[in-house]
C-alpha cells in the first residue's frame, strides 16, 4: 500500500485545497493529512488560526479523497513522514527549501515528491492567504 502524506495548515480551505487533495490521493493507495496545530500556525505565521484545528480537521475529514488526518505539532514533515510510513510527500513548491531533510529521506526510500499547482478560478488564485487578503482589504 503507497501512503502519500500532505502536510499544511489549511486554514480557510478552499476548493483549491480540494483539488489538491484529490490529485494527491491520486499518487497513491491512501492520503494522510498532516494538519498543523494551531501553536504551529501561531508560532509560524505569528497570527491566530482563522479556523480552530477541531474544526479544520472535521472538515478535511469529510473530503472523500482523505483518508486519515493526524496533528502535526512540527512545521518540519519527517517525523511524520516516517510515523506514517510514507512513500510520497506532497509540498508545495515554496517549502521545498524548507522541507530538504524530509525531501531527501523520502527520495533516499526511493519514494517521490509531488507538488500540486496552484489553481487559478475565475482569474482569482486560490489559496488561504490570499482570501485572507481579500478579506482584510474588503472585496477588493
Amino acid at each position: 500500500m503507497k501512503t502519500v502524506f500532505f502536510q499544511g495548515s489549511f486554514d480557510i480551505l478552499n476548493a483549491g485545497h480540494v483539488r489538491a487533495f484529490r490529485l494527491a490521493r491520486e499518487q497513491g493507495d491512501r492520503l494522510v493529512v498532516g494538519l498543523n496545530t494551531d501553536e504551529i500556525i501561531r508560532s509560524d505565521k505569528g497570527r491566530e488560526p482563522i479556523i480552530p484545528f477541531a474544526q479544520r480537521k472535521e472538515i478535511i475529514e469529510a473530503i472523500r479523497w482523505v483518508d486519515e488526518v493526524i496533528p502535526c505539532d512540527d512545521i518540519f514533515a519527517l517525523p511524520f513522514l516516517k510515523a506514517t510510513d510514507a512513500s510520497v510527500y506532497v509540498t508545495i513548491e515554496e517549502w521545498k527549501d524548507r522541507q530538504a531533510e524530509a525531501i531527501a529521506w523520502i527520495l533516499h526510500r526511493s519514494g517521490r515528491i509531488f507538488t500540486p499547482p496552484y489553481f487559478p478560478h475565475d482569474g482569482i488564485t486560490l489559496s488561504s492567504t490570499a482570501i485572507r487578503n481579500r478579506v482584510i482589504e474588503g472585496g477588493k
